[in-house]
């Protein structure tokens, strides 16, 4: 056998083979296979149902026993207390107005000033401005009232009532001057360094305030008619018209309504 059928014929050991798989390294990444496939979780699919559909509904019985419930809630609560009015409180009061075809009369009270309608009694003659009627709680004393009716105020009432209020109020004040002479004139300070209290009635400023000061003197004015000389005014005339402004405005203070009034004996 020569050498080169030898060669041929030697066997080569089989040592392992290099593998040709696809997953020789050639230096370039492998391409994304994406996520694999899991197996799909199996859920309750069953439909739920809201709880609002699985309460029973509420009968129109029930509804009818609810309301009927809160109705009788409402009957059993006791009705508010109604305000007493401030007429209660009145006894005396001035006639502006006696109108006879509505059978009404409207007058002032003394004790606050208040504005009110009164029903007459049949029958008694018409009554004349500033007269004096009854008008408290005491029926047997009523000798022209029969009813009253209520509470009015300026705006209601008609220019002809308007006019003759003030005079009313006036005659008023002048009848119980001794009241207005003791609780205001005779003892009206100083209400700040720049203003005194007789500055609160219309057209008394300062230079009149101290004039009317210096003639009560140490020992006060006896009367409306010794005021009204001695300081040249109409004192009732000018706390009248104070009083009206009162009346008309609320927020007017001080409030000499509320500082002299009611009238004490």
């Amino acid at each position: 056998m020569t050498g080169t059928q030898r060669d041929r014929n030697i066997k080569i050991g089989s040592g392992k083979k290099k593998s040709t798989s696809s997953n020789e390294s050639t230096g370039w990444s492998r391409p994304a296979e994406g996520r694999r496939e899991t197996a799909p979780v199996q859920r309750n699919t069953a439909p739920q149902s809201s709880p609002r559909r699985n309460e029973p509904r509420r009968s129109n019985d029930n509804r009818r026993g609810n309301s009927n419930k809160q109705g009788n809630r409402q009957g059993n609560r006791s009705p508010r207390p109604q305000q007493d009015s401030p007429l209660m409180e009145e006894q005396w009061a001035r006639v502006i107005d006696h109108d006879l075809a509505n059978n009404v009369i409207v007058a002032v009270s003394e004790s606050k000033l208040l504005l009110c309608r009164l029903k007459p009694k049949a029958g008694i003659d018409q009554l004349l401005v500033t007269a004096r009627v009854y008008i408290g709680e005491d029926s047997s004393k009523r000798a022209h009232i029969a009813q009253v009716l209520g509470m009015t105020n300026l705006g209601r009432l008609a220019n002809h009532i308007r006019a003759d209020l003030p005079l009313v109020v006036q005659i008023f004040i002048e009848e119980n001057e001794k009241h207005f002479i003791a609780a205001f004139f005779n003892v009206a300070g100083n209400m700040s360094l720049k203003q005194h209290a007789f500055e609160l009635l219309q057209g008394v400023g300062n230079k009149k305030a101290m004039q009317m000061v210096e003639a009560r003197g140490s020992t006060g004015f006896e009367s409306l008619t010794a005021l009204n000389e001695a300081c040249n005014i109409d004192a009732g005339e000018l706390l009248a018209k104070r009083f009206l402004s009162e009346l008309e405005d609320r927020n007017i203070q001080p409030r000499l309504l509320d500082l002299l009034l009611p009238v004490k004996a």
